[in-house]
């Protein structure tokens, strides 16, 4: 990646830098609630993955999306910084802690696994993510199929506001582009055995009612990574940082502070 091809990307605030990455469906904008809040301490980038920039003719997985990111870094300047990521975000960020840890102060995982999806999984997302293999944009039924496994019921009832958002994002993005991100992780490895390789400070934000990766996960990875902290989300799903971002980005500052004191 050359510095004119990097990917869309905003950034905000100036001090110790803290990178964000964001999951399956979702785009840069999904952090701008933490991005407002940390940016009066420190240097908050928000980035797009290859998924939202496109062309999809042809398959990526979670160490293409390493590079990519080591690949801002080093054209942003940016030696050292805290990476945060959702969802796949977090795969890629926990496959980056893994392979770069000098290039790491601190790890943070929000909603993301470090179990492989057992094979009943990985034939049910399959077949429902196969459907997007399409020319155009994402159907409405299909959005509103997978909206559950992103949002819980309680933020259903409270902020159905911002699912309808989420949705009507969906439904604007090329159909084929979600379709290789999907099949980006669905094979992905079991890190669960290299936990104990992860040096650096790490917080796990994990919604309790979190579907398609439920707490349990969240539990685990915080008992095998040794400098582990597990952050719960209350009544929050999959995208925790979306369904309660003033917790979350309480939990994020705090643990900021307690690296960059």
């Amino acid at each position: 990646m050359s510095s004119d091809t990097l990917p869309p990307y905003v950034e905000l605030g100036t001090g110790p830098a803290v990178v964000f990455a964001h999951g399956t469906l979702m785009d840069k904008s999904m952090f701008e609630p933490q991005m407002q809040t940390l940016s009066q301490a420190y240097r908050v980038i928000l980035f797009d993955s290859r998924a939202r920039t496109g062309p999809w003719d042809s398959q990526w997985k979670i160490p293409d999306l390493v590079d990519d990111t080591l690949a801002l870094l080093n054209n942003l300047g940016i030696e050292r910084c805290v990476l945060a990521g959702m969802s796949v975000g977090g795969f890629m960020a926990l496959d980056f802690a893994l392979t770069h840890p000098d290039r790491l102060d601190g790890l943070i995982l929000i909603d993301g696994k470090a179990e492989p999806y057992h094979p009943e999984a990985q034939e049910a997302f399959g077949i429902e993510f196969g459907k997007l293999d399409i020319d155009g944009t994402i159907p409405r039924e299909w959005a509103e199929w997978c909206a559950p496994f992103c949002f819980s019921e309680q933020t259903f009832d409270r902020h159905p506001e911002l699912v309808e958002h989420w949705m009507d994002v969906w439904c604007s993005l090329p159909a084929r582009s979600v379709y290789r991100e999907a099949f980006s992780w669905l094979d992905k490895p079991d890190r669960r055995p290299d936990l104990g390789k992860i040096s650096m400070p790490t917080l796990i934000v994990h919604g309790e009612l979190d579907a398609p990766i439920p707490f349990a996960e969240a539990e685990e990875m915080a008992a095998l990574i040794p400098d582990a902290r597990l952050a719960p989300v209350p009544g929050a799903g999959h995208t925790s940082n979306l369904e309660h971002p003033d917790l979350v980005s309480a939990e994020i500052l705090a643990f900021l502070r307690s690296i960059y004191r």
